[in-house]
């Protein structure tokens, strides 16, 4: 199995690492990943992501669910024990809308909290071998997978606009 080509750049300064992102997306060349010590709403735009990432659609979903879980739970209930209902309709509105409401409202947390896990990577065993401590402290650093047009412009690109250590990485 071929071995994939990547290029690790370390910058020091947000600004740097900013101009590095914007760079690459002009280029049209794809960025692996980026590492940051903080959140950074920059880095996002930069990256052309959306401020709003998809863990809401887990969220959606979940409470759509247990909307629809709560619902058939009461009314299956209300049909299963023959409730005498003294000429109201057998199975009602009103009784539904507790169990409803407290299903919508745990299934969109659990649904949640598996969303976050999932897309967070979480639990991560270990960390990818090109992975540099100082991410976690001071610096930044940018991932790309080179292709064989662009192996030799990507480190040139990532040293010109401020990266003090420029790596290449086979994996």
């Amino acid at each position: 199995m071929a071995k994939k080509q990547a290029v690790l750049g370390v910058f020091a300064y947000l600004d740097e690492v900013v101009s590095a992102l914007e760079s690459l997306r002009k280029e049209r060349i794809a960025i692996s990943e980026v590492y940051s010590p903080m959140r950074n709403e920059e880095i996002r735009e930069a990256l052309g992501e959306s401020v709003l990432g998809p863990g809401r659609f887990f969220t959606l979903t979940g409470a759509i669910l247990g909307l629809i879980g709560g619902t058939l739970l009461a009314w299956y209930t209300e049909a299963q024990w023959h409730f005498i209902v003294g000429g109201k309709p057998p199975i009602g509105i009103a009784p539904v809308v507790i169990p409803a409401f407290e299903f919508f409202i745990l299934i969109a947390v659990l649904f949640t909290l598996g969303g976050l896990l999932l897309m967070s990577r979480m639990p991560r065993m270990r960390l990818p071998a090109h992975y540099d401590k100082r991410f976690s402290q001071d610096r930044f650093g940018i991932l790309v997978y080179c292709t064989d047009d662009n192996r030799d412009k990507v480190p040139g690109i990532l040293k010109d606009l401020g990266a003090e250590e420029v790596r290449q990485i086979d994996e």
